[in-house]
């Protein structure tokens, strides 16, 4: 028995190599047209058999010294050249996610700004566009409400009375106003914002969306890339359109619209899984994002 055992200790080196060049090798085997392996793996799991082969006494005891040395060659030269594959594939690997995060940013930005646009969309008509074309009339139509607010009450003139007195006006009142006071609009104005006015403004301008988020200085102040209109419903990268899909779901026994907005072609390398970016859902009343903020 203990011969037995001392046999099979010769070959405890042989015999994890196999077990672990097989098993890199069904690994790599595993692969399918979606998401194959890398080719460094398949040369890593034959040069581990090839060294289990050779690593054999039955094997060792029938090489001479001129053929052994050529071994070693090969097995340094293979080693060298593995090495280098490995440091390779890390470096190519840093700088490609590098890009994937700078080409995701900017996609996601996009998404960011359809998804704004479809929200505000919706608070305005109760529901989502159907199409970019119908976005983007929305987004340069002067429709999105904005409370106009000039002026503070106080309490020797509470707004009650402010408004019995009739010195709660709108803004398109300001020029008649400043005409029957003697006085310029601008200086009518300026009065009712530093409160020396019993003048009040409250109301509900109408403004584009495009106004209030799009323009380069709503863009600077929010340390946003610019927009550019033409090519909101394409992705930066590929010049593909989005995909958007709109629809309803019932929540509570009350129906709540949908959307779902999504990158065609992700960036990514080929032949490995990855998942697109989008935001929404038709299944759920939600709008998140797939993405990590």
């Amino acid at each position: 028995m203990e011969k037995f055992f001392n046999e099979i200790n010769k070959y405890v080196i042989s015999i994890l190599l196999f077990l672990g060049g097989f098993g890199f090798f069904a690994k790599y085997l595993s692969g399918d047209a979606v998401e194959s392996q890398p080719v460094a793996m398949l040369c890593a799991s034959l040069a581990m058999i090839a060294v289990g082969v050779v690593a054999m006494p039955v094997v060792l005891e029938k090489l001479n010294q001129q053929v052994y040395k050529a071994l070693l060659a090969v097995g340094v030269i293979s080693a060298a050249a593995l090495a280098y594959s490995v440091f390779y594939s890390v470096d190519e690997e840093i700088e490609f996610q590098a890009t994937q995060k700078a080409v995701n940013a900017t996609t996601i930005q996009r998404l960011k700004d359809i998804r704004s646009a479809q929200e505000s969309h919706l608070a305005v008509y109760g529901t989502f566009a159907e199409t970019f074309d119908s976005l983007l009339r929305f987004v340069q139509a002067p429709v999105v409400p904005v409370e106009f607010n000039m002026g503070s009450f106080h309490d020797t003139l509470p707004e009650s009375q402010s408004r019995e007195e009739g010195y709660v006006i709108k803004r398109a009142d300001i020029a008649l106003i400043a005409e029957e006071e003697d006085m310029t609009e601008e200086g009518l104005l300026d009065l009712i914002m530093e409160d020396m006015s019993p003048y009040k403004v409250r109301d509900t301008l109408f403004t584009s969306f495009y106004n209030e988020n799009f323009t380069p200085e709503a863009r600077e102040a929010q340390r946003l890339p610019q927009v550019s209109l033409d090519s909101l419903p394409f992705n930066p990268y590929t010049g593909e359109r989005f995909v958007m899909k709109t629809g309803a779901v019932e929540v509570g026994r009350v129906w709540q619209p949908t959307i779902l907005v999504q990158d065609p072609t992700p960036f990514g390398r080929a032949k490995v899984k990855k998942d697109t970016l989008r935001f929404g859902s038709l299944a759920e009343a939600h709008r998140d994002g797939n993405w990590r903020n």
